[in-house]
């Protein structure tokens, strides 16, 4: 499924990834993207607590990450991998309703993307902090 990005993003919001997910795309635009976490009772358990899990921000981090990297293709790119997504966590996630994620892509070669996020809580501090690396898979001959 090619996954370009036309000013709309409900192609992918309406994956069923997305829907099970609690995750929504807000924008995506120029190297940069946002997303929403919609928080649901199955999101928390972070270190024995209601804070948002670990492995949920982690998902948060891969989506928009690959929305902002996917906002980058030319003609010959037909899909992406995360090849490394690495994740440091500040603080407790707490939250009551959304986690904010928004990044922004810091290099792209012809097959190689750099990307780095963060996620806020409701009150708009940073609790996590990520940066990936995307492959580029490319049509043959592009």
């Amino acid at each position: 499924m090619e996954q370009r990005f036309d000013g709309n993003m409900s192609g992918w919001n309406l994956s069923k990834a997305m829907q099970w997910s609690g995750v929504s795309l807000l924008e995506a635009n120029e190297g940069k993207a946002k997303a929403v976490l919609h928080v649901a009772d199955h999101h928390r358990g972070g270190g024995g607590t209601a804070a948002i899990n670990g492995g949920v921000v982690c998902y948060l981090f891969d989506t928009v990450l690959g929305a902002a990297i996917a906002t980058t293709w030319d003609e010959g790119v037909v899909s992406q991998v995360t090849t490394s997504l690495n994740i440091s966590f500040l603080r407790m996630l707490q939250a009551e309703k959304e986690v904010l994620g928004q990044a922004t892509v810091i290099h792209r070669g012809r097959s190689t993307v750099f990307a780095e996020a963060e996620a806020l809580d409701e009150a708009g501090r940073v609790c996590a902090k990520a940066s990936g690396i995307f492959h580029l898979i490319r049509q043959p001959g592009s």
